[in-house]
């Protein structure tokens, strides 16, 4: 890929090409593979190493570089140590034979479209390098475009996605490019390309995260090709609570917050347990108890500083609700648990689009009704609330919310539609 003037080189991860599942132990006994370490390769897909080297469905995987591996993890671990176009030895089983070789690391491939400019850009943070995926019309290649900056939600998740452009991210920040603003993915540290130029993303703290985000929109806004006095940020779910502070940072004119947090974070784990309750179609009395018991669970785990182990050891219960918090970093969510949300946005002089999917379980309506309510107080006709039809918090569609329990649908357009509407009423990007 081509890299802006100043920017580190942050070479393509390897695209191992395979689809792996990890083999049970009731499997290894019905297959007679006793304690042979192994991973089963469930799916080979065209373009990659493991085609290359002609690898099968079903074949099992027991080393790398004489390195034995028995789940998915440690095959990932070991790929990762190793650049595009290194060499690494391997062992597989297949229908009981054994085969060795040389696999031949290929880098990821690349987004391609016939109308968009995709640049792979790579910023130095303080979290070590991390990738950024910029998207902008391939005509008029000079002109200055505003910059839309996409921050993602609580998860350790890559925005980078060649093989499955129809994801709602790619399909909002597309629409935006066609549109004619510069639109850049920002990824998190330790994602993506970035496995081993910056910081894992589990160890990363929620303030450091932010900052990471806010070095990488400072430095776009260097580029000929932006616009630095037209940003915006749109924030999803958590990514809506990092813009604020990401624009006391560097300025930022617009932000978009989708399926965000308003209130402070005990308050809204609260509201959205309920919405699971019915989401899942729990009744009354069973979402009450679901409630009360994820509150004691948090108090350990937030207020008394506890391990999940050490809540699970008072009340097993704990186990499930706390494991996800065991996701990020315990820094991550001390910090994340500090936040004022109300005095975060306070500083922010900017215009402000809330957005809630009426399908969203998973963030409250009443949050993003408080937000407005606060800006609209401080600053009068600068914020909007819109509630987008039949859209869930992953941004797809969803007619409510057992829908988007089931989930598996395409994303929702409508999204789109919303903030392009928006966007355009302030400022029109240049054709």
């Amino acid at each position: 890929p081509a890299f802006a003037q100043g920017q580190e080189p942050l070479p393509r991860k390897v695209f191992l090409g395979v689809r792996m599942e990890n083999i049970p132990a009731e499997e290894r006994l019905a297959e007679g593979l006793g304690d042979l370490k192994a991973v089963r390769v469930r799916e080979v897909l065209p373009g990659g190493s493991c085609a290359s080297a002609g690898w099968r469905a079903g074949d099992l995987i027991t080393s790398l570089n004489d390195i034995k591996v028995g789940s998915t993890a440690q095959v990932i671990d070991e790929v990762a140590r190793h650049g595009a176009g290194s060499t690494m030895d391997y062992r597989v089983v297949r229908a009981g034979k054994v085969r060795t070789g040389k696999l031949r690391l290929v880098p990821w491939p690349q987004e391609q479209y016939p109308d968009l400019q995709v640049e792979y850009t790579s910023h130095r943070t303080v979290n070590g390098i991390q990738r950024g995926i910029l998207t902008k019309p391939k005509a008029a290649p000079e002109t200055k475009r505003p910059l839309v900056a996409f921050i993602g939600g609580i998860g350790c998740y890559s925005l980078d996605s060649p093989l499955d452009t129809a994801r709602s991210e790619v399909q909002l920040l597309n629409a935006l490019a066609r549109a004619g603003y510069a639109c850049a993915r920002l990824e998190k540290p330790g994602m993506g390309d970035a496995q081993r130029s910056s910081k894992p993303c589990n160890q990363v703290g929620f303030m450091d995260e932010m900052a990471g985000y806010a070095d990488m929109i400072a430095q776009l806004k260097q580029r000929p090709d932006i616009d630095s006095t037209e940003v915006t940020v749109i924030g999803h779910s958590m990514g809506g609570l990092f813009a604020p502070l990401v624009a006391q940072r560097t300025p930022v004119q617009r932000i978009i917050a989708y399926g965000t947090i308003g209130s402070n974070f005990p308050e809204y784990l609260v509201k959205t347990r309920r919405t699971i309750g019915e989401a899942y179609g729990w009744d009354a009395p069973r979402t009450d108890a679901y409630i009360k018991n994820f509150c004691h669970c948090a108090v350990w785990y937030f207020a008394d500083h506890m391990t999940t182990a050490e809540a699970t050891a008072k009340d097993s219960a704990c186990a499930d609700h706390l494991s996800v918090f065991d996701l990020r970093s315990r820094t991550y969510n001390d910090e994340l648990y500090a936040v004022n949300v109300p005095q975060v946005w306070e500083t922010y002089t900017g215009k402000t689009l809330l957005l809630w999917g009426e399908a969203d379980f998973i963030a409250s309506r009443h949050d993003h009704e408080l937000l407005y309510r606060q800006l609209e107080a401080r600053h009068p006709g600068l914020a909007r609330f819109r509630v987008v039809q039949d859209a869930d918090h992953g941004m797809d569609q969803a007619d409510d919310f057992q829908a988007a329990v089931v989930g598996s649908a395409p994303y929702q357009a409508n999204v789109a539609r919303e903030v392009l509407a928006w966007m355009k009423s302030i400022q029109p990007p240049q054709p």
